[in-house]
């Protein structure tokens, strides 16, 4: 009897796309994810020293800015995760366009890894 092999569920990431393993069998691709930048500044209002990424960061303290961040911008339409640990463990709290001060969400100067949301937020009901 022909041995059969089963893929229920795979995920493949490559350059920032997730494809499933029915889009690679059929030859098809999933449209690019909307680019994205986060600007991560080291006081409230978007004052004083900052730091831009395009893509996760799972130690900001590698980049010199761990623990640091104490308001956020975001340019694109999706939202990001920032992780008070490193490699995005701990408490995560997820951020839309911007917190101008981080104090609000009780996460001012605890940010030790970032990461970009998968898919951009539904848009809001008529």
């Amino acid at each position: 009897m022909p041995m059969r092999n089963t893929i229920t569920l795979a995920l493949v990431a490559a350059g920032g796309l997730c494809l499933s393993a029915a889009a690679l069998a059929a030859g098809s691709a999933p449209a690019p994810l909307p680019p994205s930048t986060i600007t991560l500044y080291e006081k409230p209002n978007f004052q004083g020293r900052s730091m831009t990424f395009t893509s996760r960061v799972a130690s900001l303290n590698a980049v010199g800015f761990n623990d640091i961040a104490q308001s956020v911008k975001i340019d694109g339409k999706r939202d990001w995760v920032l992780c008070e640990s490193r490699n995005f463990l701990g408490r995560c709290i997820r951020v839309h366009l911007k917190e101008k001060d981080l104090k609000r969400q009780k996460f001012s100067g605890l940010a030790s890894s970032i990461y970009p949301v998968p898919d951009p937020p539904p848009a809001k009901p008529k």
